[in-house]
């Protein structure tokens, strides 16, 4: 889940469940996990005081993120 930015770029969505169904215990590791599997780069939440959040930067092109993404979903999914 994440809440919609207020004039940000970047998103702060709530992965705490996926974690979960990965096994992973902390934001930290969950962003370690990202940047080998899916090669996306994103900063845990735990830096900002918030565990079971990644900082996702939005300030590239739409086929950047899109490209992320689907990244971010293959990783999980081969892992779930």
């Amino acid at each position: 889940s994440c809440v919609k930015p207020d004039g940000a770029f970047y998103m702060f969505p709530n992965v705490s469940e996926c974690m979960q169904k990965l096994s992973i215990d902390s934001s930290e590791e969950f962003a370690k996990f990202l940047i080998q599997e899916a090669r996306v780069a994103t900063v845990p939440g735990s830096a900002f005081g918030a565990e079971g959040y990644i900082r996702i930067s939005y300030a590239t092109s739409m086929e950047n993120l899109q490209e992320a993404m689907s990244r971010i979903q293959q990783a999980v999914e081969a892992r779930i």
